[in-house]
């Protein structure tokens, strides 16, 4: 499969390791493919999707939210919950990232790493042992990010496309149930509008 990416999908899944080292995580989510997607410099996905509101900063805060929140016991697949808890509202989202890591956290988009006991934390879809981000350390995909890129195939194929692209990967992510999924929601975006904005994008560049 990996010989039909495209050398934009390519980055993505290298940058996702970066991404998942950078927060010192053991595993490779769907979170850090969406994040490697948006911290793409000049990539057509990233233009869309922050034309949508899904910002690096904005969508990095989720992330360690939702993982706060699984590690402190919170029930985040309840997606009504999860709204009523943290809200859509980025404000809500700096003010509450702010107070974890201190004021301007979110201005420089890269936020501190998160406390020794949250690193310490397994990822709860990973199956298997599951080593800390550390440089050098082997790190595997979990169950649904594996799930993401075979869906990026899948979309590919309805799409007769002979290539899979950053586009496909996001696609994939979409239809998966993982915490990148949710962060469009968080963020006040359905993931319809982000599909049909990614199609227009594809199909203008075709």
């Amino acid at each position: 499969m990996f010989e039909r990416f495209t050398s934009d999908a390519r980055e993505v899944v290298v940058g996702a390791q970066r991404e998942a080292r950078a927060l010192d995580h053991g595993w490779i989510g769907t979170e850090h493919l969406l994040l490697a997607v948006l911290a793409g410099d000049g990539s057509p996905v990233r233009t869309t999707l922050e034309g949508l509101g899904v910002t690096y900063a904005g969508t990095r805060a989720q992330v360690l939210l939702q993982l706060t929140d699984q590690v402190t016991g919170k029930d985040t697949g309840d997606e009504a919950a999860a709204l009523r808890d943290l809200g859509i509202d980025l404000d809500e989202v700096r003010r509450r990232v702010e107070t974890s890591f201190g004021p301007g956290a979110l201005d420089d988009a890269v936020l501190p790493r998160p406390r020794r006991w949250f690193r310490r934390r397994r990822h709860p879809a990973a199956s298997g042992s599951c080593r800390r981000g550390r440089a050098g350390s082997h790190l595997s995909f979990t169950p649904r990010s594996k799930a993401a890129l075979e869906l990026a195939l899948r979309e590919s194929v309805r799409m007769r496309s002979r290539e899979i692209t950053a586009a496909h990967l996001v696609l994939g992510v979409l239809r998966t149930e993982g915490v990148a999924a949710r962060v469009f929601t968080l963020l006040g975006v359905r993931p319809d509008d982000v599909r049909r904005a990614l199609l227009d994008q594809m199909g203008r560049a075709a």
